[in-house]
């Protein structure tokens, strides 16, 4: 479950970045904007493959999540479907339009569909929590709002990502990706960009963890004597300390022609952030699970 929720909050902001990016930043983030498109993609399949897997309804009745959308708009999980389905066909859609071209405005009208679906999208693995009765652990109002900034967070550090390990493993289906990775200069500028957003989703992130423990007397296990405390200090060095330290250790190096410890280190940095909102998610699941 942990996973889906990673995987679902992950799509939702790789989508948010990416239409973001198509609507504000033009051309020269054309790549990042298409690396969040495919990112979201990969990542709502993922994320539905793995729910299934876990309920194991695949051996029952592999068609049995269909009946998901006939509860809509009384079940949380179906409204989730519907929210997961949306985002989906719009990330392929946008996939199409960004590699393949189609009419601008056409791309535009997308964008605006698909950053509501992707905020639905990542608030919905912090909804479908709170809506469940008898567990406080969960009950925090500032939980959805905790997993969305992780989302976005995650999604953002995930479409930054893929652009040098797509540039590595599909240099000529992916040609704009290599290209923008072999201009070491123009890659790394995206990087300090890319890296101060991250830096504030991260400030907000601690802010909301801060205030969502502040409004659930029972998140007292996460500081100790409990079998996640462990897990939780892992995630606030790894998944958010560590990263900012890197991300400023990458502003000073920036100045001085750095470029391959710059490219290295974001990539290390960003899979501690990708680590951190796994965690996270993990750690929110087993602490509901231990206090009823």
């Amino acid at each position: 479950m942990a996973t889906y929720l990673f995987l679902g909050g992950l799509a939702g902001g790789a989508y948010l970045i990416s239409a973001l990016v198509d609507l504000f930043k033009g051309e020269d983030y054309e790549v990042l904007s298409k690396s969040g498109a495919l990112v979201s993609t990969v990542a709502v399949i993922a994320s539905v493959v793995v729910l299934l897997l876990e309920i194991k309804r695949f051996e029952v009745a592999p068609l049995s999540f269909l009946y998901a959308f006939s509860e809509f708009p009384g079940s949380m999980i179906s409204v989730g479907t519907w929210i997961l389905t949306g985002l989906l066909v719009v990330s392929v859609v946008t996939v199409i339009l960004a590699f393949f071209g189609g009419n601008w405005l056409v791309r535009k009208i997308v964008d605006v569909v698909g950053i509501v679906l992707s905020l639905g999208t990542a608030a919905y693995t912090g909804l479908v929590l709170s809506y469940c009765r008898g567990i406080p652990f969960w009950g925090s109002p500032f939980l959805p709002a905790l997993f969305t900034v992780s989302g976005i967070l995650t999604g953002l550090t995930m479409a930054m990502l893929m652009i040098p390990v797509a540039a590595y493993i599909m240099p000529k289906a992916l040609n704009s990706f290599w290209e923008l990775y072999e201009r070491k200069a123009s890659y790394v500028g995206m990087i300090g960009q890319t890296e101060k957003y991250c830096q504030v989703l991260t400030v907000v992130e601690i802010v909301l963890l801060a205030l969502y423990m502040g409004t659930t007397p029972t998140t007292g296990i996460l500081l100790g004597g409990s079998s996640v405390s462990l897990l939780f200090y892992v995630y606030i060095a790894l998944g958010l300390l560590l990263p900012l330290g890197i991300g400023y250790l990458n502003s000073k190096w920036e100045h001085q022609g750095k470029d391959m410890m710059i490219v290295l280190s974001a990539m290390i940095g960003q899979v501690m952030v990708l680590l951190g909102g796994f965690i996270l998610r993990y750690v929110v699941l087993i602490g509901g699970q231990l206090i009823h």
